[in-house]
Formats: structure tokens, sequence, C-alpha cells
């Protein structure tokens, strides 16, 4: 019984830092990001698709920038 007790929180903590670890890009993530993820998946959708469609944008290279005009 002591076990459960302090196993919970010792693997809420431990999921904790997994989740706000530095990415190897330098940027932090947010720790309820990923458990906040699933409940956005499950009850909210467009939430969830939406924040999919900005790490797809994150993740692109930037455009090339235009060319010069001739004269």
């Amino acid at each position: 019984m002591l076990a459960a007790v302090l196993g919970v929180p010792a693997l809420l903590a431990g999921l904790w830092y997994w989740t706000s670890r530095q990415s190897k890009h330098g940027v932090r993530r947010a720790a309820a990001g990923g458990m906040l993820g699933i409940a956005d998946e499950i009850f909210r959708p467009e939430t969830h698709q939406a924040h999919q469609i900005q790490k797809i944008q994150h993740e692109l290279p930037a455009p090339a920038p235009a060319p010069k005009p001739k004269r």
C-alpha cells in the first residue's frame, strides 16, 4: 500500500521531468503539452489538429528568398 502511495507521485514526477527536458533543437517542451495533447485528441479534435499542423509548419524549411527583379 505504501509503495502505491509513494509510487504514483514518483511516476508523475518522472513523467514531468521526461516531458519538460530540452529537445535536441534546444527548445523546451511544455510539461503538460504531451499529457494535454491526449485530452485534446479525444475531446477537442480541432485543437489537436491545429497543434499537429503548427508542429509540421515549424519543422518545414524556410522558403527561399524571391529573386531580385532585373532592370
